[in-house]
């Protein structure tokens, strides 16, 4: 058996006592068969790039980059990434993530750091990146967003980054490939959504689908995750800042 794990990088919060710092958006960092993805980079470079200094995280040592779908929340912080990296590296995005603009306007990749990024797109068929980390098709094809799903021995775990298409859409798409589901991990967006509807995603995240773990954080927001703790009757339903990580045993 082997261990994955899954680091937060970049969320509006972070772990108290530290020097860590919060900011829209969300990174995610695997750690899985002996290589690193990114999973999103967050709004701001700057945010990024300190806290990937503050834990320690090398910027050659990332293997790939993942951007989940076109939102400057999501990709903001790719072009501040490549400032501190050397080597090429492959960026696997929907086409449409390149139309995202920086807030003062120009194009979210510099001149300078245009030549480093070698593009893998996204299209309608899944995406295998190593033996137990896979990328979703576009869901429904609202915002043409994607998750990343990491294979572990007590079933699939699904890291979101906004399911703009929908969580509950999000896991049919897994479900389709996986047998079972365990775990629930990133941004969902409830922080709009009335609570009576959040109790029947809430029944259908559980009932349906079996998770039985459920991490949530980015535009969950804190309002969104109480939310959904009130829709299980559970305080259990996790909250993951900047600096936290969770570990999964694979085969």
């Amino acid at each position: 058996m082997s261990k994955a794990e899954i680091l937060c990088l970049y969320d509006e919060g972070a772990q108290v006592g530290t020097h860590l710092t919060g900011g829209k958006g969300c990174s995610f960092l695997i750690d899985v068969d002996g290589e690193r993805t990114l999973f999103d980079t967050g709004a701001r470079g700057k945010v990024l790039v300190h806290n990937m200094l503050e834990l320690d995280v090398d910027f050659d040592s990332i293997d790939r980059v993942v951007i989940s779908h076109a939102s400057l929340d999501h990709i903001g912080g790719l072009n501040s990434f490549m400032d501190n990296r050397k080597k090429k590296v492959e960026v696997i995005s929907h086409p449409s993530s390149w139309n995202v603009k920086r807030m003062f306007g120009g194009s979210i990749i510099s001149e300078e750091n245009a030549p480093g990024i070698e593009h893998r797109y996204i299209d309608s068929e899944w995406i295998q990146l190593s033996r137990n980390l896979f990328v979703t098709p576009p869901v429904n094809g609202i915002a043409n967003e994607s998750a990343l799903v990491l294979s572990t021995n007590e079933g699939a775990v699904v890291i979101s980054a906004a399911a703009e298409g929908g969580i509950v859409d999000t896991l049919k798409v897994v479900s389709s490939k996986f047998d079972r589901i365990y775990a629930l991990v990133g941004g969902v967006k409830l922080r709009k959504v009335k609570q009576p509807v959040v109790n029947l995603i809430a029944s259908e995240i559980k009932e349906s689908f079996g998770v039985r773990k459920i991490v949530l954080n980015g535009c969950t927001t804190a309002e969104g995750i109480q939310k959904m703790r009130v829709a299980t009757s559970q305080s259990s339903v996790g909250e993951m800042f900047v600096g936290d990580k969770l570990e999964f045993q694979t085969y």
